[in-house]
């Protein structure tokens, strides 16, 4: 094991080089970087240029900054300076990945990126050494930040890569080059930006194009979109839970015997190997599937695989059942889109309880459909048999009031206000799912009922 140190950093940027054998450890928050970490001053809504000295006092061993920004004499020796901290960042990570002879797993998708992910490095992690995406920093400050997190030895490195506009997918590629590559699901997520699904297609289909020649794409054959988006690649390995379509004439992957117990946990087999999650929800289990798909792919024994992938826990905020004294939790608070929120509903009905609640906050960035979205989301639970519903956002209290009409409804418009009530409604022994976009803070409400119930 071996990772990129401060001296390699220095040999690349510096005109004088000195021998520096510390490893290198990027931080670019000062708020969690550990004492011998290197800061790298990025500029984004914040300036890490501002935060310099906070690094510098944490115990930052070496600090990367823009030429010309001021620093007392006696700090140069711990200075590398660059004419622009991105593009240093970026040409760091494409120049430590020639240095891997690693395979690269690229993952991209409108929804369930993080969950594979975590699965897919959960069946490698037996018998491979395996690196990946730290939660879902997938963007591109996250994809170089994983690759120079990688030591030399690495075996497997797997790369969530997320995009906000047309191009993104391919420059995270070509900073990356993946050998495989899966997209998850191509849906109506981050619409603001893309304006059309056809775009969203497009875009996530970057990944496979980007892999077509020399390279394995996996696909889910469920998804019309990822299939028509394959149709590029010259090796493609299918995955799904029916029988192998008739149109699919590659190479297919099937989950056999699923089900779900009481807990909505699924349960599957692949080659007579059964998969048992600690996830619940359909969304799991096509992310399991997917997973099970890729290391048995690249040689890895099926019973390996399913074991990892059994005792795989998923990144926090990601459909994670958490029980609370008597209460329990679907915490899915870290992203929501109309695709992922009806999966959420009916993850729900799969749990038994004697009462169900969900606690809704607003989807985000959807644009021009985010009425209609919000609207539809409503209608699915307005049937879903919900006992209690509780909506917070601008975008639910408009549409809600007025096509809710089975369940108990309560509307807030921010969760500040919806906080002080939550745990008033609560009861012992309800089963509550919360799902919203991030920028809604539902973790808040998650963390309130942690407090007042365990």
């Amino acid at each position: 094991m071996k990772l990129p140190t401060i001296g390699w950093l220095r040999g690349l940027f510096a005109t004088e080089s000195s021998y520096d054998d510390s490893p290198l450890r990027i931080s670019i928050d000062s708020r969690n970087l550990r004492v011998g970490d290197t800061f790298w001053a990025i500029r984004g809504e914040r300036d890490g240029h501002d935060f310099v000295d906070a690094a510098i006092e944490a115990g930052a061993s070496c600090v990367v900054v823009e030429q010309g920004f001021p620093l007392c004499e006696k700090l140069e020796a711990r200075v590398v300076r660059v004419d622009d901290t991105m593009t240093a960042l970026t040409d760091a990570a494409r120049t430590w990945r020639k240095e891997l002879d690693a395979l690269v797993i690229g993952i991209t998708g409108s929804v369930g990126k993080t969950t594979t992910k975590d699965y897919v490095r959960a069946a490698f992690a037996e018998t491979r050494r395996v690196e990946a995406t730290h939660k879902n920093f997938n963007n591109e400050i996250g994809v170089p930040l994983t690759i120079l997190s990688a030591p030399r030895d690495t075996e497997v490195l797997i790369c969530e890569m997320g995009a906000a506009r047309p191009g993104d997918i391919a420059h995270l590629c070509a900073v990356a080059k993946p050998q495989w590559g899966i997209v998850t699901a191509i849906a109506d997520a981050h619409f603001e930006s893309f304006g059309s699904r056809e775009l969203v297609a497009q875009t996530k289909g970057e990944l496979y194009r980007y892999v077509s020649h020399d390279g394995v794409a996996f696909v889910p054959v469920a998804d019309e979109l990822c299939i028509q988006a394959s149709k590029v690649c010259e090796t493609r390995i299918g995955f799904g839970f029916d029988q192998r379509p008739t149109y699919w004439e590659s190479d297919y992957v099937q989950g056999e015997h699923l089900s779900f117990d009481e807990f909505a946990q699924a349960s599957f087999f692949v080659q007579g190997e059964r998969v048992l999650l600690t996830v619940p929800g359909r969304p799991a289990a096509q992310a399991a599937l997917a997973a099970m798909s890729i290391a048995s792919y690249h040689g890895v024994a099926v019973a390996a695989a399913a074991s990892g992938v059994s005792r795989a826990v998923p990144t926090a905020g990601r459909v994670t059942l958490r029980r609370f004294g008597r209460i329990t939790v679907i915490d899915d608070a870290y992203n929501a889109s109309p695709t992922s929120m009806s999966s959420a509903l009916e993850t729900l009905s799969l749990r038994q309880a004697i009462r169900k609640v969900v606690v809704f906050g607003d989807m985000l960035e959807l644009g021009e459909i985010s009425d209609i979205s919000h609207r539809e989301v409503v209608n699915d639970l307005d049937r879903s048999g919900v006992s209690l519903a509780i909506l917070i956002g601008p975008r639910f209290s408009a549409v809600a009031a007025s096509s809710f009409t089975s369940a108990r409804l309560l509307i807030y418009p921010s969760i500040d206000e919806a906080l002080p009530n939550l745990v008033r409604v609560v009861r012992p022994d309800d089963l509550i799912l919360v799902k919203a976009s991030r920028g809604m803070a539902l973790d808040r409400a998650v963390a309130k009922l942690e407090e007042q119930f365990s």
